[in-house]
């Protein structure tokens, strides 16, 4: 594998879960509008930040519902040409996906999750890698990608570890029994077999400490964790139905791929 070519797979997979996130506030304008949690007048008044009056007017005006759609729509479109390649150049996709990310997160604190902020490094990574444009920034975009991944793995991995629910195997059970993250079906069965949710449990734990191990550049090792967090998102996807972790993480595995094996 060439580093243009893990680049490109880079983008590609983590273009189709900006797609899909875009497209989710699309379908549902209604968790943008100015009642919802993560609307403009919450995200306003949480801000710690000051502006000039003339600044502040052309803020609301770009923010304020439903003019913000013309971000997600920019957004989607960007992402779009990303997955597909040669539309645009590069530097201009790159570039659109990346501001618009950053401002509708700084629009509001709410309603995004790990997945969006993953993308968000992932983008305005490449789209510094592309505005410098040498072998050597694809080189650096791939290995600050590897970083983030296990980073990303490893905390998230810690903080179980250093949880009292999770070390007891009671989280599966109590996130699955949740009304956002929840399943109805699957939720009473996992609470109702402490042992087995003890051990899926202490699975995620270990899988996502034991993540870092991919620098050892041992493939076997490699290709065994990468398939191992492909199935846990999987499951993630069918059971929690979040719908954009399983693109995020999965856009850094050509990185990940390339820096410890070629």
């Amino acid at each position: 594998m060439n580093p243009e070519l893990a680049v490109r797979l880079t983008l590609a997979i983590g273009g189709v879960g900006v797609v899909i996130s875009s497209w989710e506030y699309l379908t549902r304008p209604a968790l943008l509008a100015d009642h919802a949690i993560a609307g403009w007048p919450v995200g306003r008044s949480c801000r710690t930040w000051r502006l000039t009056r003339r600044t502040e007017r052309a803020v609301d005006l770009v923010f304020r519902y439903p003019n913000v759609l013309v971000l997600v729509v920019l957004r989607l479109a960007a992402a779009t040409a990303t997955v597909i390649g040669d539309l645009v150049p590069a530097v201009l996709s790159l570039g659109v996906v990346a501001v618009t990310s950053v401002l509708l997160g700084a629009r509001s604190p709410y309603g995004s999750d790990g997945a969006d902020q993953l993308s968000l490094i992932i983008f305005v990574a490449a789209f510094c890698a592309a505005v410098i444009g040498t072998d050597g920034s694809q080189r650096s975009f791939l290995w600050f990608v590897t970083a983030q991944a296990c980073c990303a793995y490893f905390v998230a991995g810690f903080a179980k570890l250093i949880s009292p629910v999770w070390r007891s195997g009671r989280a599966l059970g109590g996130i699955l029994g949740t009304k956002i993250y929840g399943n109805r079906r699957l939720g009473p069965v996992v609470a109702s077999r402490p042992r087995a949710a003890w051990l899926a449990g202490w699975g995620v734990i270990a899988l996502e400490c034991a993540f870092p191990l991919v620098l050892v550049g041992e493939p076997r090792v490699t290709y065994g964790l990468l398939a191992l967090a492909l199935v846990m998102h999987l499951g993630i996807l069918v059971t929690m139905r979040l719908n954009t972790f399983v693109w995020a993480f999965t856009a850094t595995y050509p990185s990940v791929v390339y820096c410890t094996l070629y």
